[in-house]
């Protein structure tokens, strides 16, 4: 079987790809874009994990770095001759800088932990922040000097996302510290909010008092702070002094969240969605830049793979054990333990499918699929001869799961807001079941179809085994919330 699977994942990796239109490529494409800094009239962001170069009216951008591993978050030097960036080219993220034109990257930093390149100093320090000197898991704040190296640490607690006044004594961070944007309109006592330090004084102050919700990448030009925040229910930039006060609103995006952006001369460049935009503070105008690449495409090259199974997100056997269901990379597999032939359910190039099971009676195999936007269970002939029937229209959440009853009656299956649910295949209808916001799952139907046992968190976090009844529609505790109790399996009678 191991040798099946083997065969049939080289097979999917070296036909994955279709060849692209190569003069396509040579004019160039788009690509996604992220962490944009600007310096004058040159803009520099990461593409393809790779750093690139672009003018601020855009057009084929440049590529400046090759390295297979990742580069984030460049900013370029106050003379505009070189770049720092966070990379992890010997094992920890840390701090290097490349000439603006090109050529050898120098590491400078050595902290053998996380560390996140913030920003430049008015004296040509390299600021970014880094777990390395805090007695807590959290980050602080450090300048080196790259002529001699030497290094200084700014005394503040929990502080990361740093903006120098022109001065470079007055210092505009956030706390807590960057936490990646996994939230959405989030208020709690986790969000992200703008401080001002100055040199001498005992206390930082925090100016975003006004608003609960995020507030961070603080950008000081011209005695005013542009930020990000969530204001107005979704990312925009805005403005204020730099006491807090005069809150101004600058852009009014409503369908995607500003990620990043940086400032130089009166133009704030910024990610949305895919693309870098530009808003210039004069004119009070948004305007998307209009970015190209030109690329090998290195990336979508024939790849020899050496552990095809690490590419397996689900399977599952049929009752027999002479089947078995595989989903990998969005695609389904039937798979015979022995020997047969292998089906594939491929038809619908942009439709991934997850979490694939076989039906009660092993003739069809059930699957979520997104062909409609939204998560939905379909019905596939095990066979792959013959068409998918839809089972659900009314997704909203992602769904999970999904296991048959032995009747073929009923679906068990989960959310991603943490509901159980059983699903009436005939009629599509889904009833909850149960919530718990440790998650649920384990499902595991009685052989008469009338039992479900599935697991869920106790208020105590231990895992316990529930039991829901079909005809009556109640749950019932099985096992107690003293020990974690897990993985449900029925006898045969």
């Amino acid at each position: 079987m191991k040798k099946t699977i083997y065969k049939l994942f080289l097979f999917l990796v070296l036909t994955q790809f279709n060849s692209l239109d190569n003069e396509c490529i040579a004019q160039g494409f788009e690509g996604y874009y992220q962490y944009p800094d600007i310096h004058e009239n040159t803009i520099v962001f990461c593409a393809e994990g790779d750093l690139w170069t672009v003018s601020l009216s855009g057009g084929k951008a440049q590529r400046l770095t090759t390295h297979p591993e990742d580069e984030m978050y460049p900013h370029i030097s106050p003379d505009g001759k070189t770049v720092s960036y966070s990379a992890s080219y010997e094992g920890p993220t840390e701090i290097y800088t490349i000439p603006m034109d090109g050529g050898l990257t120098t590491r400078r930093t050595f902290e053998s932990d996380r560390s996140v390149n913030n920003d430049w100093s008015p004296d040509g320090s390299i600021v970014y922040a880094t777990w390395a000197y805090n007695k807590k898991p959290d980050f602080r704040l450090i300048k080196i000097n790259t002529e001699t190296n030497k290094k200084s640490h700014i005394p503040l607690d929990q502080a990361s996302e740093a903006s120098f006044d022109e001065t470079g004594s007055t210092l505009f961070f956030v706390r807590p510290a960057y936490h990646r944007n996994v939230t959405k309109r989030y208020q709690g006592g986790t969000a992200r909010q703008i401080w001002k330090y100055s040199e001498g004084e005992e206390e930082a102050t925090k100016l975003t008092n006004d608003h609960m919700g995020e507030s961070h990448h603080p950008m000081y030009y011209d005695n005013r702070v542009y930020f990000i925040t969530d204001r107005d229910g979704i990312m925009n930039i805005w403005s204020m002094n730099t006491d807090g006060s005069d809150l101004k609103q600058l852009t009014t995006h409503s369908e995607f969240d500003v990620r990043y952006a940086n400032i130089s001369n009166g133009i704030i460049v910024y990610q949305l969605g895919a693309d870098i935009w530009k808003y210039d503070i004069n004119s009070g105008t948004s305007d998307k830049i209009s970015i190209t690449l030109i690329s090998d495409l290195d990336q979508l090259r024939e790849k020899w793979v050496d552990n095809p199974q690490q590419y397996i997100t689900n399977y599952n056997t049929d009752k027999e054990g002479k089947n078995i269901v595989l989903t990998a990379r969005g695609r389904a597999f039937v798979i015979p333990v022995k020997s047969g032939r292998v089906v594939s359910f491929t038809g619908k190039s942009n439709v991934r499918y997850r979490d694939a099971n076989f039906s009660h009676d092993g003739k069809n195999i059930i699957s979520l699929s997104d062909e409609t936007g939204e998560f939905e269970f379909v019905s596939m002939p095990v066979n792959g001869m013959g068409d998918e029937t839809k089972i659900t229209s009314d997704g909203t959440l992602l769904r999970y799961e999904g296991t048959a009853s032995p009747d073929g009656k009923w679906l068990a299956y989960s959310d991603l807001g943490d509901n159980m649910y059983i699903l009436d295949i005939s009629t599509g209808i889904s009833e909850k079941i149960s919530s718990n916001t440790q998650g649920i799952g384990g499902f595991s139907w009685a052989p008469d179809s009338k039992w479900l046992a599935f697991v869920q968190n106790a208020m105590n976090t231990m895992s316990q085994i529930h039991i829901y009844n079909v005809d009556s529609k109640e749950c019932f505790e099985l096992t107690t919330d003293r020990a974690n109790s897990f993985d449900p399996c029925w006898s045969p009678d």
